[in-house]
């Protein structure tokens, strides 16, 4: 009875973590991840939407992956600056992890230790970030350096889910 009784206390365990797992998908990778968050576009181009982030895991290495719903020819990439509540800047370098799949781009920016030090003392206010469009020739509409705040009915509490996905 007692065999029987752990065993379905293992399989309901297993279940439960297999569900509650969240994975982000960039080329032919995937990253366990948490769940997605938007963070509203500061812009007044029509063409530019929300952007939307989630918290990942490389193995040990841990990743920031945003995307927004775009055009299929464009890339966020280039450097990602974070702007946080306390006044400090966090600024994430273009490793080339992009992906755009179903007009949605996608990029991730790996973190340093002392970067994810700085997500959970201070919430994320705005990010900005570059959109490239390689193959716009003379029709370069969606270029440009944008930004989205943490705001409004949208607003998330950025030091918890970080503090929380990546505690060790």
């Amino acid at each position: 009875m007692n065999k029987i009784l752990l065993s379905l206390i293992l399989t309901m365990n297993l279940i439960a973590n297999t569900n509650g797992q969240n994975l982000v998908f960039i080329g032919e990778n995937s990253f366990p991840s948490t769940e997605t968050f938007t963070l509203q576009s500061n812009s007044d181009n029509d063409y530019i939407n929300d952007l939307n982030i989630v918290f990942a895991k490389d193995g040990e290495k841990r990743l920031l992956v945003v995307s927004s719903k775009l055009v299929s020819t464009v890339r966020i990439s280039g450097k990602l600056i974070i702007y946080l509540n306390d006044g400090t800047v966090i600024t994430c370098i273009d490793k080339g992890i992009n992906d755009n799949v179903d007009d949605i781009a996608t990029s991730a920016y790996y973190l340093t230790n002392e970067e994810l030090v700085k997500l959970k003392e201070s919430n994320i206010n705005t990010i900005r970030y570059q959109i490239k469009c390689a193959e716009c020739l003379s029709n370069r509409i969606y270029e440009g350096n944008y930004s989205a705040s943490n705001k409004e009915s949208s607003k998330t509490d950025f030091t918890k889910i970080v503090a929380e996905f990546y505690k060790e």
